[in-house]
């Protein structure tokens, strides 16, 4: 493993909400420029070219579950007039996120608990950094299949590390058997270059 710094040991290590919450405070500010100009973080982009070419709709209502600063949103407000919800737990990072200006709505979510939206409420949920060490469990992603539509996408990633000690696999298998989601893809791609991390890139379909 390569360079990692002091302040996302801490994210990584996180033992609580409130861990989390303080470490991503500290960071806020920082955050995007660390990551992206410092560490070489890959997934946000490709993850939302992986999500363009299947969401053929681009006027889609989607939702950034673990919006963070605001990485994604701001990708995909490039990538076609799509309309943009963002969660995320950090209130620091929500501020960052609502100075990007990209969203239409921002709220305060713990992901790890039920989601205040209506089932099939989105064309598309995207959710890109978040299932990490310390972070959201594997079963939130069944809330997330919930309010997607149906033949609406799902396209997220989970950092090789997480995947390994979790039960990502036997979930997908699970949703995949019981007829809620199709696996259309799923790589191995870079995850951030400095610390030399990979992560599974993952597209889902919702039947």
């Amino acid at each position: 493993m390569g360079h990692r710094t002091e302040i996302h040991d801490k994210v990584l290590n996180a033992k609580s909400l409130q861990d989390i919450s303080e470490a991503y405070g500290v960071w806020a500010k920082t955050y995007d420029q660390d990551l992206l100009d410092n560490f070489g973080y890959q997934a946000p982009a490709r993850s939302v070219d992986l999500l363009r070419k299947y969401l053929l709709n681009k006027e889609a209502v989607v939702l950034d579950a673990g919006c963070g600063t605001g990485l994604v949103g701001q990708l995909l407000v490039k990538a076609g007039r799509f309309q943009i919800d963002g969660a995320d737990y950090s209130e620091s990072m929500l501020a960052e996120a609502q100075s990007k200006q990209c969203y239409q709505n921002l709220q305060q979510v713990d992901l790890n608990q039920p989601l205040d939206y209506e089932t099939a409420s989105y064309d598309a949920v995207i959710c890109i950094g978040t299932f990490t060490l310390g972070h959201v469990q594997p079963k939130a992603l069944r809330e997330m299949v919930r309010v997607t539509k149906t033949g609406g996408v799902i396209c997220f990633t989970v950092r090789d590390e997480f995947w390994l000690k979790s039960d990502f696999g036997r979930l997908l298998n699970e949703l995949e058997q019981s007829g809620q989601v199709e696996l259309i893809e799923l790589q191995t791609i870079d995850y951030i270059f400095s610390e030399g991390s990979k992560c599974k890139l993952i597209l889902l379909t919702v039947l």
